[in-house]
């Protein structure tokens, strides 16, 4: 039969007390300063973590921007090189223009010259030919019929 004895129940409450004491100075403390430092270790770490993550997203974010920005100085080169090839071209069509209005201004004025030439020639060799029919005429004989012979002499030379 079970025996339950006043001093039997307070040695064990005594000796329950005096273990817990000595568990808790011994085991409890030492494994929750442990468990203390270990989360002190770990929250470090992770706030290290969380500092690289931010340093490395915002570096992103700065490579983005450059990369953003390089993109719009890529645009402006281009369009700054489609004007000035865009200038160029105007200037040489100009200078094309204008060096054609120049030969062909001068063509027409060579032209112009060597027209008066074979005019004045012309005018030179009709002269002669009258100043040569005249001579002849006047030479052997006069009135009308050598009107009507010196004028069909003057046709048939000018027509050679």
């Amino acid at each position: 039969m079970i025996n339950i004895s006043f001093w039997n129940i307070l040695w064990t409450v005594f000796n329950l007390l005096i273990l817990f004491i000595a568990f808790k100075h011994f085991f409890f403390k030492p494994i929750a300063n442990i468990i203390a430092k270990r989360q002190e270790e770990a929250n470090e770490v992770y706030g290290k973590a969380e500092a690289k993550e931010n340093e490395a997203n915002e570096l992103a974010k700065q490579y983005e921007e450059k990369l953003a920005s390089a993109e719009t100085e890529k645009k402006q080169i281009i369009s700054d090189a489609r004007k000035s090839a865009d200038g160029q071209y105007q200037q040489i069509v100009a200078d094309a223009k204008a060096n054609a209005k120049d030969i062909r201004d001068k063509a027409i004025a060579d032209a112009e010259g060597e027209k008066k030439e074979i005019i004045a020639s012309a005018k030179k060799e009709i002269a002669d030919m009258v100043v040569n029919a005249t001579t002849k005429v006047v030479g052997s004989k006069t009135g009308a019929e050598v009107d009507s012979e010196l004028f069909n002499e003057f046709l048939g030379k000018a027509g050679e």
